[in-house]
């Protein structure tokens, strides 16, 4: 018995459906999106949570999203990052009002890296009052460590950063 046609190549061999409109689509054709490529977002939209996406959804759907996130990827690796312990005084323009939180990070860097990654996406240039946290997690005879981490988004004078 032969199968679904293939919404990209139209042949019998569909296996596999498209998450956003539901078509067959064949292994050749299908575009796989990994889990943790959007792994720094805190909450995955609908369209980009699935696996399987045929040829026009993924274009249509993916990747302007995918553009935008490792935009904002890039900008977060070079946000300036103040911890809480540091007295050193910034040239403050704007702070946000609300702290910026995660949580079970794998090590210190992916933290500074999320937190960093969440105040990109609200606009700002870096992160003050930064307290990052390490949680020794016991799991029978298994030991690991968990990060977590806080700090509020702010605007900063970045010319003035750059000069102290």
């Amino acid at each position: 018995m032969l199968g679904e046609l293939c919404t990209s190549c139209r042949r019998h061999q569909a296996e596999l459906t498209c998450g956003v409109c539901q078509g067959p689509c064949c292994k050749s054709c299908v575009q796989f999106l990994d889990a943790a490529t959007f792994s720094f977002l805190p909450e995955i939209p609908g369209p980009l949570g699935h696996t399987y996406y045929c040829g026009p959804c993924h274009e249509a759907e993916v990747e302007p999203s995918l553009l935008i996130y490792q935009e904002t990827l890039e900008r977060a690796k070079g946000l300036y990052f103040f911890f809480s312990t540091q007295r050193k005084r910034f040239p403050l323009i704007r702070r946000s009002k609300v702290k910026v939180a995660v949580k079970a990070c794998e090590d210190r860097n992916e933290t500074i890296l999320r937190l960093a990654f969440l105040a990109a996406q609200q606009g700002y240039n870096s992160v003050i009052e930064a307290e990052v946290l390490c949680e020794k997690v016991r799991n029978e005879g298994y030991q690991k460590s968990c990060w977590r981490g806080v700090g509020f988004p702010a605007q900063v004078d970045a010319d003035r950063v750059d000069r102290y």
